[in-house]
């Protein structure tokens, strides 16, 4: 990528740390043209859709971004999150399964696939999920306490025994 293009992608990041998605945007148009920066600029306008709760128009981007094969993962969690927010907690869970078919040991696929889990209802299952990524990842017991997403578990002996452990 041309340092132009880099300075441009710089840009837009920082317009988007300072939480203006809509100037971000207004900046995006014309990296989207340049040729072998779509999917850097899509993944920027993925963060500001996202910021700017447009949640849909993201999906569709992140839909454009896989036809890329443009980090797999970082997509379905993208879409996960996304599809959470639309109400659509079937498909967030749909998301995490494909990232756990491609990589079994990812301790945020299991973690938010516990959360999305938790959210539907099916709390045997949400354990076994937060169970299977406190195990790959210790840390993620540190982020139990604070997930409001698994207040569905919290009384239940093994979510109870794996918060014990965080304070440990």
């Amino acid at each position: 990528m041309p340092k132009s293009v880099q300075r441009v992608a710089v840009e837009i990041e920082g317009w988007l740390d300072l939480s203006c998605p809509e100037h971000a945007l207004t900046k995006l148009e014309d990296l989207l043209a340049v040729p072998g920066a779509r999917p850097a600029a899509l993944t920027l306008r993925v963060r500001a859709y996202m910021d700017m709760n447009r949640f849909v128009d993201a999906v569709v981007d992140i839909d454009e971004l896989r036809s890329f094969d443009h980090d797999p993962e970082r997509a379905d969690i993208m879409e996960a999150w996304c599809r959470k927010r639309m109400n659509d907690l079937a498909g967030a869970v749909v998301c995490m399964e494909r990232l756990l078919e491609r990589t079994k040991h990812s301790a945020i696929g299991h973690f938010n696939l516990s959360c999305y889990l938790a959210l539907q209802g099916d709390s045997a299952r949400a354990l076994d999920e937060i169970t299977v990524a406190c195990g790959i990842d210790p840390q993620c017991r540190k982020m139990l306490d604070g997930e409001s997403d698994l207040d569905s578990l919290r009384g239940i002996p093994g979510f109870d025994s794996l918060l014990e452990q965080a304070g440990s």
